[in-house]
């Protein structure tokens, strides 16, 4: 059985992965002002570029690949140059092909709060309602016989533990690495957007470096190597406040329309 304690803390990530894509566009609206375009150029660049995009080589890799939890490094160095470059180079193509009147410290503050709060809203809603789901079913004992026949019986009561292991610390955390994970895109914006405006696409090859070297330690947690949450967690508000810092530097370096 799923704790009642369980199944309410899922709606916590829910709330504030809506409430901060909102928050955000508030915030950033009194401070810089927002553009509306790149914020609905970024959301719809986060879906093309990873959920279908990056997603359909996902599949060719592991249908070619179907032990790939084994080999934790080569994987982590696999998925982290992956996202990488198609989050990367997603942004750069979309910022020289239609974004070309808002190359200023707005536009992508704008863009990036987009792609990062799309992220957030998106993530959330595919496993936390699918585990919400899962939870009612389990708890009224309907899981097996609802899923039995197209999911394997071993994978079906893996599936089945994770979801009833899954405490109110995990939805709680995850709310606070979506928190971090925002910030982290818009600095990735900046900083794409610095290279378009330099005219230097080094900075692109830096940005996907840099994405790859972030992502490649969560594989080790994504594939059971690594179990403590806390560790990640730690791991992401790190990275998430070096990039806060990297936004508001940004601000002197990128054409500054607030000023």
């Amino acid at each position: 059985m799923v704790s009642t304690a369980t199944i309410i803390s899922m709606f916590v990530p829910i709330v504030v992965s809506i409430s901060l894509f909102v928050g955000l566009i508030l915030v950033y609206r009194k401070k810089t002002g927002i553009a509306v375009k790149p914020v609905v150029i970024g959301a719809i660049g986060f879906v093309v570029a990873t959920q279908i995009l990056e997603k359909v080589l996902h599949v060719v890799v592991i249908t070619n690949f179907p032990n790939y939890a084994d080999h934790p490094w080569l994987f982590g160095l696999y998925g982290g140059m992956a996202a990488g470059l198609f989050e990367e180079l997603g942004r750069f193509l979309l910022f020289i092909w239609l974004l070309k009147k808002f190359h200023d410290y707005k536009g992508g503050i704008s863009f990036g709060i987009g792609w990062g709060g799309t992220e957030a809203v998106l993530l959330v809603m595919m496993t936390v309602v699918q585990n919400m789901i899962f939870a009612f079913m389990i708890n009224s004992g309907t899981f097996e016989s609802s899923l039995g026949g197209s999911i394997p019986a071993d994978q079906l009561a893996g599936m089945k533990e994770s979801i009833v292991n899954q405490g109110v610390s995990f939805y709680l955390l995850g709310s606070l690495e979506r928190f971090f994970a925002v910030f982290l895109q818009i600095a990735f914006s900046l900083l794409v957007l610095i290279a378009v405006v330099k005219k230097k696409f080094s900075y692109v090859v830096y940005a996907i470096l840099i994405h790859a070297a972030i992502d490649f330690p969560l594989v080790f947690f994504q594939t059971g190597y690594l179990k403590n949450l806390w560790v990640i967690e730690l791991y992401m508000a790190i990275i998430g406040l070096l990039s806060f810092v990297f936004i508001k530097k940004s601000k002197n370096i990128l054409p500054d329309t607030t000023r």
